[in-house]
């Protein structure tokens, strides 16, 4: 039997500017910066030690995305998994855990050449983080860090790692058409009682510097911490992309803007939780229920997801 993947438990960042990093953590999102080994930065949300991690380097993009497991065992487990289906696994080093706060780690990467890692976590005694900037927290617990959505030259090969690979359960597909003649499928994964810890979209057929992801998301338990990131978002001098706005699917209320590194993040409040005792998969053709259009749009001026600048949820 498969082991069970639990959450998305941290992502990790390549930065080339690791200071503004540093300021755009702690004073547009709201998390804790703490020094790690090998000239790291830790970023807290809650209990776990590290939910993001940065390092310095060139790339400004996803270094890997990490996925928590029950115990030791069950990373020795899904590497047997991957065996299986014919991957290659590589245990993580001791610095490597040192960073990550683990126990036991290996990685692997998927058709696009995203690395990725199933990890237990090591014993913490550290106290619960809590934000002096958003007030209610974040959303945490059972659901993990939150979501990452890959963008995928090799959509369908994508969708089947997450299937196979990750064991993730499929919550519903967006079909779009942003322009005429151009049509895409946006599909949206589950691993505990978020509605999505990871989605996989086609890469955009743009003039647009190529990233791993498109964009990660948190999540604050109150939606007046939303409004309030939006504020220091543009005081800080980030561009918002997207200002508030609704998804269909996940029903979270957020707005999406421009990280350091250039991809994006989504600030959100109010996802729906998914019980997979009645949960049923469906497909959506709009990925806004209301809001989400470009930062300074007037009501009523051009569609909520211009061709030039598609947002998924």
């Amino acid at each position: 039997m498969t082991p069970t993947i639990q959450e998305l438990g941290y992502l990790g960042f390549e930065v080339s500017n690791l200071p503004r990093w540093e300021r755009f953590a702690t004073e547009v999102l709201g998390l804790g910066v703490s020094s790690g080994p090998q000239n790291t930065r830790r970023l807290r949300m809650d209990a776990a030690p590290a939910r993001f991690i940065l390092s310095e380097g060139a790339a400004d993009d996803l270094a890997f995305a990490g996925w928590k497991v029950g115990s030791a065992a069950e990373v020795d487990a899904f590497a047997r998994h991957l065996d299986s289906q014919g991957l290659k696994s590589t245990l993580g080093t001791a610095d490597e855990l040192d960073v990550r706060h683990a126990e036991r780690m290996l990685h692997f990467t998927d058709p696009e050449g995203n690395r990725h890692e199933v990890y237990a976590a090591a014993p913490s005694q550290d106290a619960a983080f809590r934000s002096d900037v958003v007030a209610s927290g974040f959303v945490t617990g059972a659901g993990g860090a939150g979501h990452v959505v890959f963008e995928a030259d090799h959509y369908p090969d994508t969708i089947a790692f997450a299937r196979n690979v990750l064991g993730v359960k499929l919550s519903d597909n967006i079909y779009l058409e942003p322009a005429p003649g151009v049509k895409i499928e946006v599909s949206f994964f589950h691993a505990n009682e978020r509605h999505h810890s990871v989605a996989v979209a086609p890469r955009a057929p743009m003039p647009v510097p190529k990233k791993r992801i498109h964009h990660f998301m948190i999540e604050a338990a109150q939606v007046a911490d939303v409004g309030r990131a939006r504020d220091r978002c543009l005081a800080f001098g980030l561009p918002v992309v997207m200002d508030i706005g609704q998804h269909p699917n996940d029903q979270m209320i957020s707005f999406y803007a421009h990280s350091p590194s250039g991809f994006l993040f989504e600030f959100g409040w109010g996802g729906v939780k998914v019980d997979d005792a009645t949960w049923k998969a469906e497909a959506y053709d709009r990925v806004s229920n209301w809001g989400h259009r470009p930062y300074g749009a007037m009501p009523g001026e051009g569609p909520a997801m211009p061709a030039a600048a598609v947002e998924v949820a």
